[in-house]
């Protein structure tokens, strides 16, 4: 006799679209925090999060070992509530998420005025204050153009601030701007970018997700609340892993055939799609410290201008 497929997990078919990707614990954490807790932080009960990562191949010892790591990075906080341990963000890990979101969830880029944010490191910075201020600053999508120099054509100067004093690197750092002479042609700039963001990568790493998501984009709304959850966090997580690496160059810096527009608005689109139903699920799944999940709704539908 045949068995009823779970209606709390993704249908076979769907689950074949996570087929290739390498879906490590705490990068998956990650996109879960960023895209599901940081609109309402609340902390989390550690059974929820092994159930949500359960349709993604990964069991709860290494959920548990995930978690450990990114409380032990300051991703995380612990709280224990009886026999039961719950985790939020911490004031560092909700700081990360937030910068990352202003850029994985934005509308449409503003028209760039001419002007690149330029951020030089001493020489004789402190090795674990320049790894990690490096670090934060290749998240935000700044690119390394020469040893200690990194630059960015739209960057966020309040991000760019809090990064600098998070790193307590104030003493440390000049930020200063840059613009292109009109005395002097383009093209050596734009040679430049495309070989300090790595470009062509980047344009392949879009090109297979619009390949792996743009055949589900129009039955998006009509999914079940298990496979909504499913997709909606899969296509967060693999755009947010492209993305990052994406400097989001004007478009004055990029190719005509860019496939980072057309993957912005298919992400877009079905981010739209999948809200109410994955919404529904994550009601229903996840318990937090004060009981329920909150509703973030309002918030949740700006995300992309579509609010």
């Amino acid at each position: 006799m045949a068995t009823s497929p779970d209606p709390e997990q993704p249908s076979a078919r769907l689950g074949r679209l996570a087929r290739g990707l390498k879906l490590g614990a705490n990068s998956l954490l990650v996109t879960l925090y960023g895209d599901v807790v940081a609109p309402r932080p609340q902390a989390v009960w550690l059974g929820s999060l092994i159930r949500l990562a359960a349709p993604f191949g990964i069991n709860d010892r290494l959920v548990r070992t995930a978690t450990f790591r990114l409380t032990a990075d300051d991703w995380l906080s612990a709280t224990r509530i009886g026999r039961r341990s719950y985790y939020g963000l911490s004031e560092a890990g909700l700081q990360r998420v937030l910068h990352a979101g202003k850029r994985i969830y934005a509308g449409e880029a503003q028209e760039w005025d001419g002007r690149w944010t330029m951020v030089m490191v001493r020489g004789d910075v402190r090795a674990t204050v320049r790894q990690k201020l490096k670090r934060e600053l290749l998240w935000e999508g700044f690119g390394a153009i020469a040893p200690g120099v990194m630059a960015h054509p739209n960057a966020d100067l309040g991000s760019l601030r809090e990064i600098i004093g998070a790193a307590r690197a104030q003493e440390y750092v000049a930020v200063m701007e840059a613009s292109s002479l009109e005395a002097f042609p383009i093209q050596p700039l734009q040679a430049l970018m495309h070989q300090t963001f790595k470009l062509g990568d980047v344009a392949d790493a879009w090109q297979a997700l619009l390949k792996r998501f743009s055949p589900l984009a129009q039955e998006a709304a009509q999914l079940p609340p298990a496979d909504a959850y499913f997709v909606r966090t899969l296509l967060v997580h693999e755009y947010r892993r492209v993305l990052l690496r994406d400097p989001n160059l004007p478009e004055a810096l990029l190719p005509q055939d860019w496939p980072g527009r057309t993957a912005r608005e298919m992400c877009s689109a079905m981010y739209g799609s999948l809200l109410a139903a994955s919404e529904d699920y994550l009601q229903r799944t996840v318990e937090v410290a004060e009981g329920k999940l909150a509703d973030a709704g309002k918030v949740l539908r700006r995300r992309f201008a579509h609010g």
